[in-house]
């Protein structure tokens, strides 16, 4: 017989027990990891589970992100991941076959593209990978493999995880000097084009939000995409705010995001740059500006400056724009906006002093803080970016050990 001074039996909680456990534990994703870590009979009721499996898969996209960075030893097929919250590196390498920049970061799938211009999305949390066409076989006459194609397409996004719906997201892709949007459907076999008449200048960033993409330019205009339409062959650029005159939209990157709350946020980062005497430019950020999307009952849009996000911290970069709820992460802040060195200036643009440029800044006080030193023997490496860790469906795939 068992001492009775002995506790309970916690590997024998019921099942429905152990299900509410975890729906409590999401987000943040390491606390579930660390659950199913505890003992087998909580690992299978997990993997067992299938919606609670789809629930925690759709947690994963609450979290505060992860920074992907180079490994210490410069691999150009493996990079390591640091926690900006807690400020630790974790040793564990992953697999990254690419020693370029990336060209998005969305549902912890990687966008890469080569001199022809294909994209290759990599998942290093699961090892997953989809193959993309070359988004413009135009492109290909003019790129050798020794060019700086990396940053010919500003940046890939994903409708959704493709873990959670793999018959039914999108991806899209800005590219080119203009940054034309094209969209991708899984099982088609070429990229669909926009069709637009409208006078916007370079697209500069893009969410999903509603049934709808939504990209915003350099100027402060945003143009929206309805791709609820499936069987469409094509998709129809449709202005939703004018943009704004070249004085009025500043020397500033743009970024577009959904708040906690559902609604739409337009983001100006202002920056500056020197002339490094060296064929290069030094280039540091210097301020950023906050944007809602109000709607009138004429349903007209317009922009509206707010000078505060509440409890919201934004990550921006990179990757797709992520908002969370900062007070459910401790060590997050919160009114304030991290951010990546994304700025692109085509002039060898992260040397000499590497990209650099990262930090978070304070909507409430104005001032800039860091959160990651980049380290001097990587200054020639591509830039860090910002990557939501993910686990798979499959319930044979191993999980993320944070």
């Amino acid at each position: 017989m068992a001492d009775s001074k002995e506790g309970p039996d916690w590997t024998n909680l019921a099942k429905n027990v152990v299900v509410l456990i975890v729906e409590k534990l999401v987000p943040p994703l390491s606390q579930f990891v660390m659950f199913g870590l505890v003992c087998k009979d909580w690992h299978t009721t997990i993997v067992d589970d299938h919606l609670l499996r789809r629930q925690v898969l759709k947690g994963c996209h609450r979290q505060v992100p992860l920074l992907m960075i180079p490994t210490k030893d410069k691999s150009p097929e493996r990079r390591c991941l640091y926690n900006i919250i807690r400020k630790k590196t974790y040793h564990t390498e992953l697999s990254v076959p690419y020693s370029r920049r990336c060209c998005g970061s969305s549902y912890g799938w990687i966008a890469t593209v080569d001199h022809t211009s294909a994209v290759k999305l990599i998942n290093p949390f699961t090892n997953g990978i989809i193959d993309l066409p070359p988004i413009d076989t135009f492109f290909v006459n003019f790129i050798t493999e020794e060019d700086e194609y990396e940053f010919y397409v500003k940046k890939v996004i994903l409708s959704d995880d493709h873990y959670v719906n793999p018959d039914n997201f999108m991806i899209l892709g800005l590219f080119g000097g203009l940054s034309s949007i094209v969209i991708i459907r899984p099982g088609e076999i070429t990229w669909t084009y926009t069709r637009t008449d409208l006078e916007t200048i370079a697209k500069a960033d893009a969410i999903f939000f509603k049934g709808k993409a939504y990209v915003v330019d350099w100027r402060l205009g945003i143009i929206s995409v309805d791709v609820t339409n499936t069987d469409s062959n094509s998709f129809e650029e449709k202005m939703v705010i004018p943009p704004k005159h070249y004085e009025e939209a500043g020397i500033a990157l743009k970024y577009i995001v959904e708040s906690s709350d559902g609604e739409i946020l337009i983001v100006q980062r202002f920056y500056t740059t020197s002339d490094a005497g060296d064929e290069s430019l030094h280039h540091w950020t210097v301020n950023f500006k906050v944007f809602k999307v109000e709607r009138h009952a004429t349903d007209e849009a317009r922009l509206v400056e707010i000078n505060n996000i509440g409890d919201e911290a934004l990550f921006l970069g990179d990757n797709s724009s992520i908002s969370v709820v900062a007070s459910r992460f401790p060590g997050c802040r919160s009114n304030c906006i991290y951010f990546t060195d994304d700025i692109i200036l085509f002039v060898h643009p992260y040397l000499p002093s590497g990209p650099i440029d990262m930090g978070i800044f304070s909507l409430e006080t104005g001032c800039f803080d860091r959160y990651y030193d980049h380290h001097p023997s990587h200054l020639d490496m591509p830039p860090p970016f910002f990557i939501l860790p993910t686990l798979s469906e499959n319930r044979d795939s191993p999980y993320l050990h944070l």
